[in-house]
């Protein structure tokens, strides 16, 4: 079974699969701050967004996520579906789609992210063992 990505039961299942890689554990070591993912759309219904509390090396809370965690979250990445279709497939590295401007750092910075590269390789690692279907928004 497929989960529809960015859903809550998507993040949940992906909380898991971050939890249980050793790799992203070893890589986000150091790495201290709660996620907000983002798929921006024409239509704001179909917007979709998921918090991922991110801790050295775990993943302590995944869930679907509302305009208001925008502001307790320490980074903010948006982009639309086709973009992150791309990522969350692994066909299009993170830190390669934001810095051909494709998916945005709309909180924080790109300096703070540069050394955690491979955390994000590692995250998207995860995300991408789970068999996942992309909703058809506009």
């Amino acid at each position: 079974m497929s989960l529809h990505v960015f859903s809550d039961e998507w993040a949940r299942a992906c909380a898991e699969a971050i939890n249980d890689n050793p790799a992203y554990r070893a890589a986000a070591a150091t790495w201290e701050g709660a996620v907000l993912l983002h798929i921006a759309a024409s239509d704001p219904d179909g917007e979709r967004r998921v918090w991922l509390d991110l801790w050295r090396g775990e993943c302590r809370e995944a869930r679907s996520a509302t305009v208001t965690d925008e502001e307790s979250a320490r980074y903010i990445l948006s982009a639309g579906l086709t973009v992150w279709q791309q990522v969350l497939t692994g066909s299009t590295a993170p830190m390669m789609a934001i810095m051909m401007g494709k998916l945005r750092i709309t909180k924080g910075s790109l300096a703070e992210l540069l050394p955690h590269v491979e955390s994000a390789k590692q995250l998207v690692v995860s995300a991408a063992s789970i068999p996942a279907s992309f909703p058809d928004i506009a």
